[in-house]
């Protein structure tokens, strides 16, 4: 299977489809203007302008009421899908109820089948959206039974993508039936299919399943990742075991970025085995982005070591992150390092260490009373800052 296109490659044709389509509308209404003109209207009006400018006009009109047409008959469609739901429904609706409870409907689904598909059709996909169990495995045979499976199936490969997303949302009821059109469904070009097939495949509690909706959300943007990762959290024991391993040993340094993102939005304690060589990684944004996990991730001396390190980073980034782990962990071994470390010439590393011995207590809290004293503005504004941060949340504890 071909790779899915990128999100710059899927803009640019998005573009590219606007423009051929505005080229397309301009170049119909010039041509059925000429058409008008040619055929009837210079006929009547010999001025050649003003036999172009009453075509332009006709056209117009035409096109109107057209429109008003269109939209009248939709609405009268509307109306009558409406009316036939009104009056059908419930009697579908219990059918199918009885038919979930042991009951034999079969006889009474058919005839609905071949007089009402389309209101048996809704009335299933309300029920099945609505319940749990092992009852839903009756439901799934009426909508095999009845080819609504093939149906949606075939809707999933449709070009339109309102229409792949209506039929991704019905095969997700299908769970397990529909569970490699779900898998298929991941590499869509549409960002919503793919959600709507991941949260669905999250909650089979396949390992399988997990591992692949894991694996994918990585190479995603950030809004679908924080999506997934959110439907992937009652996952995470499992996935801690399974694929978080071979993501935090990949090559691919954006996929590690992503999966640290992904632990790090769970908020889990676990054991990471692979924290001590990313907190030593080449790459300062993976070294920032571990640390940020440390907290998390269960501390031991080779960590503190690291993260006592990584106060004198090269890059800015490290050390305000080594600066805040220090604080949120309230390591107090750090003092001295962070009391150095404000004298860094980056503000976010500089503010990042206030903070950190803000939350050092009363002994960082006086290296930042001195601050506040020096010469130095950044200095002394981040010292400022940092204590009136921490004076805060000292009445706010006392107040609750």
């Amino acid at each position: 299977m071909s790779a899915p296109p990128s999100s710059h490659v899927r803009e640019r044709r998005a573009r590219l489809f606007i423009c051929l389509k505005t080229l397309c509308v301009l170049l119909s209404y010039i041509t059925l203007t000429w058409l008008i003109h040619r055929v009837y209207m210079h006929k009547h009006v010999p001025d050649a302008e003003l036999s172009l400018a009453l075509s332009f006009t006709v056209q117009q009109i035409t096109a109107i009421f057209t429109l008003l047409g269109v939209s009248f008959a939709a609405k009268f469609v509307r109306h009558y899908r409406a009316q036939r739901a009104a009056r059908f429904q419930p009697f579908i609706r219990e059918n199918l109820i009885l038919h979930l409870n042991g009951s034999d409907q079969w006889a009474e689904l058919r005839r609905s089948r071949a007089r009402h598909p389309r209101e048996l059709e809704e009335c299933l996909v309300e029920i099945l959206a609505s319940i749990q169990g092992a009852g839903r495995e009756r439901l799934i045979e009426v909508a095999r039974e009845f080819g609504l499976l093939r149906k949606w199936q075939k809707q999933r490969h449709a070009r339109n993508a309102r229409q792949r997303r209506k039929a991704i949302s019905r095969l997700c009821l299908l769970v397990p039936a529909a569970q490699q059109d779900l898998l298929e469904a991941l590499h869509d070009p549409d960002d919503l299919v793919k959600v709507e097939a991941a949260r669905a495949l999250a909650g089979t509690g396949d390992a399988r399943r997990i591992s692949a909706v894991f694996h994918m959300a990585l190479d995603q943007n950030r809004l679908v990742r924080a999506i997934l990762s959110e439907a992937l959290r009652p996952q995470a024991r499992e996935l801690y075991r399974s694929a978080v391993p071979d993501a935090l040993g990949s090559p691919d340094t954006k996929r590690v970025l992503a999966a640290l993102e992904i632990l790090r939005a769970w908020r889990k304690s676990a054991v990471i085995p692979q924290l001590p060589a990313l907190l030593a990684h080449a790459d300062p944004a993976i070294r920032a982005a571990a640390l940020h996990l440390a907290p998390q991730a269960g501390m031991t001396p080779e960590c503190d070591a690291q993260i006592w390190r990584a106060t004198e980073d090269p890059d800015p980034e490290v050390r305000a992150a080594a600066a805040e782990v220090c604080g949120k962990i309230k390591l107090s071994s750090s003092l001295p390092l962070l009391q150095r470390a404000l004298e860094d010439d980056a503000p976010d590393t500089v503010l990042a260490c206030a903070y950190a011995l803000a939350e050092l207590g009363a002994s960082g809290c006086k290296v930042l009373e001195s601050e506040v004293l020096s010469g130095d503005s950044l200095r002394a504004a981040a010292a400022l800052e940092a204590l009136e941060h921490a004076k805060l949340n000292r009445a706010a504890t006392v107040g609750t």
